[in-house]
């Protein structure tokens, strides 16, 4: 398995012990460390002298990212299976070996040169490990079984530190672009065209909410509500992330030569005749995110953005 570190010194002790106790307890863990200021890298260091050959870590040459560390060590393994863990977690006793049993009855099923990726659903708990009483799909408000391709280019429902990608992904996948938007997401949307995206039925994670989380279980309420109202009206034109998922879906065609969705070649479109292009597109085609408040705001980009020239096409 792999784990990528920066500045989790508070948290990195524990999380090694949640995976060292698994009841399938990985052969080995490959950590690289992103240039931490907080003492994350000593504090390896003596992981290393208690953990011995059972971690092993990359040189630490910078930093370069969170997906652009995870790319490095993804590539850097030649394991069949791969799982991702982040710092500031804990894994539960049985999350691996409940996703190797459900990875193993995949492999039979399709065979091991199809691309695979297992997920599943995170316990959210406090800084201090305590029980928040929610799941993390279900405070995003997040449909686990909407993998399909025209639905994960705008929506991802994988979450990374709890999957687990065979080799097959990995082949295929590698190396993340780096404008891709999330490693996960890209992992996530090479596994729904051309293999597999299976859930785990059993939270496997203990997800830990803290002030450092890169992202977190901010939940629909109403300051996120407000918060993106308050965005899209500053300045719609600049379209949010939305400018960024619909770069990746180019990158996506660029590598593959296999379109995500309808979308890029809209864009190049004027506002009104968008527009009429996108009621006319057929049903399976037409971008709905997840709930009709995200679905409006996806469609209200869309008639805000300017038009773009694609980057395909440019090319």
């Amino acid at each position: 398995m792999i784990l990528p570190t920066y500045n989790g010194a508070p948290y990195l002790e524990a999380q090694l012990a949640s995976i060292h106790a698994q009841t399938l307890r990985p052969l080995r863990v490959l950590l690289r460390d992103d240039g931490s200021s907080d003492g994350t890298a000593f504090l390896i260091l003596a992981l290393q002298d208690y953990y011995g050959a059972w971690l092993q870590v990359l040189p630490a040459d910078g930093n370069v990212g969170c997906s652009a560390n995870v790319n490095r060590l993804l590539q850097a393994t030649t394991a069949p299976y791969v799982a991702l863990a982040d710092q500031d977690d804990l894994w539960l006793p049985q999350k691996l070996e409940q996703s190797m049993a459900l990875m193993q009855r995949l492999e039979l099923c399709h065979g091991s040169a199809t691309p695979l990726l297992l997920h599943s659903d995170l316990e959210l708990v406090d800084a201090q490990s305590r029980p928040l009483g929610c799941l993390y799909l279900r405070r995003q408000c997040l449909n686990p079984q909407r993998i399909a391709p025209v639905d994960l280019a705008f929506t991802n429902v994988v979450t990374g530190c709890t999957a687990l990608l065979n080799r097959a992904l990995l082949q295929k996948a590698l190396p993340i672009p780096a404008e891709s938007l999330m490693h996960d997401w890209w992992l996530a949307l090479v596994a729904s065209v051309f293999g597999e995206i299976a859930l785990v039925k059993a939270p496997g994670v203990l997800y830990r909410q803290h002030g450092g989380n890169v992202l977190g279980a901010e939940g629909l309420g109403l300051s996120y509500w407000c918060q993106r109202l308050q965005c899209l009206l500053q300045n719609p034109a600049a379209g949010g992330r939305l400018r960024e998922v619909l770069r990746q879906a180019e990158l996506f065609q660029e590598r593959y030569g296999k379109p995500l969705s309808a979308l890029p070649p809209l864009l190049q479109l004027p506002r009104r005749r968008r527009w009429l292009a996108l009621l006319l597109l057929p049903a399976e085609q037409r971008p709905q995110k997840h709930g009709p408040l995200r679905t409006i705001g996806l469609y209200w980009l869309l008639a805000c953005m300017p038009r773009e020239a694609s980057a395909i096409n440019a090319n």
